[in-house]
């Protein structure tokens, strides 16, 4: 390990310096050992060149473009998915399988079967994703995941206009099929995302979860504009699935303007570099990143088994630290927050919300529960560009400590849907809104950490398998933490049993 720090040393010493930020930079000041040394490689914004080995000169990352399409797809991942959640009930329930009986099981269970739809396949594709190697590499994968994803939302755009009364259930059968290639098309996408910005400074992995975010934010404002401009629900799903098709086919002209960029290929020439001495790598499979006409080299060997195993065990800490975070954010939100209401019911809200009571309780969740998250999560993830404690070997106390929000929120008025609640410690909606905004920067700001500290934990030619594993935890932290939604009713049920009021 010492001789490849000194190595690396070595061939960084023919780099300008001067055109690196110093360790005193906010955003780039980490530990001072060699797990960290991929972290300082990088700049958000220097207009000068940087000089590489050899005397050519590359432009540094200017007007933040990398980075800006880099935070383009992290809203771009959640999007379109988000769309289906977003306009869930008021389209699908209310609406297109409000048919001839009203009463179907599909239609009552109609968010599990969405959530599952949706889950299971992403989860599958994104372990998938990290050993099967598709020929054309890495960039092949983000298109063609664009692609069937850019697909699905001008069908289920198409099907807005289709009158599905007297075939509910079939229109229902298309919209999971449909979810299920959304999701399988996205674990890829999201997978090779986090995969391909490991070979860059922290700052970048921050941009992704940044763009996640704000994809929330965006989205709560438009269910907000729509819900206080009383428009046709028709209308309104053309909106949602429009802009998520419109953000999709942004996110793919980005992605060749990004591949073009000079500082992008600067850093994926270097990383590759400290893979292999071709110019291809497992994840890279054909792709010509050396920006020359030389004739390719024939790609690396897949890892093996046993090689997986082996960079596991090398960051393990640091993806438990990445599956702990989302698990515990997801086991609340929005499932638990959504089932929280008045203490004692039927009185009216302590916070001011505008319009009559439907409206009223609607804003009520949008503005508290779904903009509050989304807002704060934000900010804990810009706060992580700047300020990182701490150390990736002290992360796992905080985002552990977590854990406790998950008893904090069943503490309130939670209805769990089968017998009243009686005992009931946190009442008042104030309380509840302070700590949806606790929790959500809390979240922000150490899930920033998780994913940034993750491929620091091992040699930068190991980072970009670090970075792909890092979203299969992030995704399986998703989906066992909804999974655990299924067993907080019994749990808040049973205690109510134990300790009757």
């Amino acid at each position: 390990m010492e001789n490849e720090v000194n190595r690396r040393e070595q061939n960084s010493s023919s780099l300008n310096d001067s055109e690196f930020p110093t360790a005193t930079d906010p955003l780039l000041k980490q530990p001072n050992n060699s797990s960290d040394q991929n972290a300082t490689d990088g700049t958000l914004a220097h207009s000068g060149p940087i000089q590489m080995n050899g005397g050519h000169a590359i432009q540094s990352d200017r007007l933040n473009i990398v980075y800006m399409i880099f935070l383009l797809h992290g809203v771009g991942v959640l999007l379109p998915w988000n769309t289906f959640l977003t306009i869930g009930y008021d389209y699908f329930v209310s609406y297109k399988l409000n048919g001839t009986d009203q009463n179907t099981e599909y239609r009552l269970n109609f968010f599990s079967y969405l959530t599952a739809a949706a889950q299971i396949p992403n989860l599958t594709l994104s372990l998938l994703n990290l050993f099967v190697v598709i020929k054309g590499g890495l960039h092949r994968r983000i298109y063609l995941s664009l692609l069937v994803i850019a697909s699905i939302c001008i069908l289920t755009i198409s099907f807005v206009f289709v009158d599905s009364y007297g075939w509910p259930f079939y229109f229902f059968i298309f919209t999971i099929a449909s979810v299920v290639i959304l999701n399988s098309a996205n674990g890829i996408y999201q997978n090779s995302i986090w995969g391909l910005v490991a070979d860059f400074p922290g700052q970048y992995t921050n941009a992704v979860i940044l763009g996640n975010n704000i994809c929330g934010i965006l989205m709560a404002f438009i269910y907000i504009i729509i819900l206080l401009s009383r428009i046709g629900i028709r209308l309104s799903a053309s909106i949602y699935f429009g802009l998520a098709l419109l953000t999709v086919i942004a996110c793919g002209f980005s992605f060749r303007l990004l591949t073009k960029n000079k500082f992008y290929k600067f850093h994926v020439r270097k990383a590759v570099k400290s893979r292999a001495t071709s110019c291809t790598d497992v994840l890279h499979e054909g792709e010509d990143i050396c920006g020359n006409n030389s004739e390719r080299k024939p790609s690396t060997p897949n890892p093996s088994l046993a090689t997986y195993y082996a960079i596991f065990k090398e960051s393990w800490r640091g993806l438990f630290n990445v599956w702990i975070v989302f698990f515990t954010t997801l086991a609340i939100f929005p499932s638990v927050l959504l089932k929280i209401e008045l203490y004692p019911p039927g009185r009216t809200f302590d916070i001011f919300i505008y319009g009559d009571w439907t409206t009223s309780r609607m804003l009520f969740r949008q503005l508290t529960v779904f903009l509050n998250f989304n807002l704060f999560a934000t900010i804990g993830s810009w706060i992580a560009s700047y300020i990182q404690w701490p150390s990736t070997k002290s992360l796992t106390i905080p985002v552990v400590a977590r854990l406790v929000f998950i008893p904090l929120f069943l503490a309130c008025n939670y209805q769990t849907g089968t017998e009243p609640r009686n005992f009931v410690l946190i009442k008042d909606e104030w309380s509840f809104v302070i700590l949806i905004t606790f929790m959500s920067i809390t979240h922000g700001y150490w899930s920033s950490l998780a994913m940034m500290y993750a491929p620091r934990q091992v040699d930068q030619s190991k980072s970009q398998i670090v970075g792909m594993m890092s979203g299969f935890f992030l995704v399986f932290g998703i989906a066992s933490g909804i999974a655990f939604t299924f067993v907080e009713p019994h749990i808040v049920d049973l205690f109510g049993l134990l300790y009757p009021s």
